[in-house]
């Protein structure tokens, strides 16, 4: 007996804000829903990180960029618009981490939707065949498979990292404090993170892994967004009192993947983070 026609992983659809995005039909997300891939790629991740003025400072040394939840490479195809653009700049390292390439081979499949693929369509097959592909003064990497194993064996550092994998419903493992911790072990001494998620369990799971940590900008339906870097001086918007009151308001004040026999040491850590040290946290 033949198996009844299974629907498709993923389909080209238009979100409610009018742009066309890919749908995984087994997750039941959208990606970077509702503002389209090409907008969200661009506010949160290269224009927020200033992507333009690092890559502008003409230093010998390679930028390099971690781009963990390669997908259908909306930011990492961002990253090289932007790259490409530039007259002169120093070099580019991309180094884009996946388990999954599916996506990418719809979304390549699929480019005539996405005019971002235009100019870049034999990068991405690159990508796909080998594992890397080379321009001048661009190095585009691959790293596929398990990111919790990979990332452990990563020999560069990374001075930006885009952090978009599938939400903490979908991906648990991916949110976790001690997997936030080798991404700052990973991280150059003025290495920053950007992501989509703004929960307050994720925000203290950055905190308990070495990060100090700050809000972001808005993005679609989110009103803001994270930034985590390695040094507090680097943030634009550090999370402070306000945050704080709201955290310990929290109905969810604990990092993911932690129980309530951990709650007392995780708000000990929290209340004595330096990120903090100037408030007056026993008058909240």
């Amino acid at each position: 007996m033949e198996e009844p026609n299974r629907p498709l992983q993923f389909e080209v659809v238009t979100t409610r804000m009018g742009a066309l995005s890919i749908r995984d039909n087994i997750s039941q997300e959208i990606m970077h829903n509702p503002v389209g891939p090409w907008v969200e790629a661009n506010s949160l991740y290269i224009e927020q990180s200033h992507l333009r003025r690092r890559l502008s400072e003409l230093k010998s040394s390679e930028l390099v960029i971690f781009d963990v939840g390669l997908g259908a490479a909306a930011n990492a195809l961002a990253a090289l618009h932007c790259a490409r653009a530039l007259e002169s700049r120093r070099p580019l390292r991309l180094v884009s981490f996946e388990r999954d390439l599916g996506l990418l081979q719809f979304a390549l499949d699929n480019a005539h939707h996405f005019p971002h693929f235009k100019g870049f369509g034999s990068a991405v097959r690159s990508i796909l065949q080998t594992g890397q592909w080379i321009e001048d003064g661009i190095a585009w990497e691959l790293r596929h498979g398990d990111f919790v194993s990979l990332i452990d064996r990563e020999v560069t550092r990374a001075d930006v990292i885009f952090y978009d994998p599938y939400s903490f419903k979908k991906n648990q493992e991916m949110w976790l404090p001690s997997v936030f911790a080798k991404v700052r072990e990973k991280c150059s001494p003025t290495g920053m993170l950007f992501t989509y998620s703004r929960a307050t369990p994720i925000r203290v799971g950055m905190l308990l892994s070495g990060f100090f940590v700050g809000t972001g900008v808005a993005t679609g339906s989110k009103d803001e967004t994270t930034q985590a870097s390695v040094r507090l001086e680097d943030l634009e918007n550090p999370l402070g009192q306000a945050w704080l009151n709201k955290w310990q308001r929290s109905h969810s004040p604990n990092a993911p993947g932690a129980g309530d026999e951990d709650l007392a040491a995780t708000q000990a850590f929290v209340l004595s983070h330096s990120q903090f040290s100037s408030l007056d946290w026993r008058h909240f």
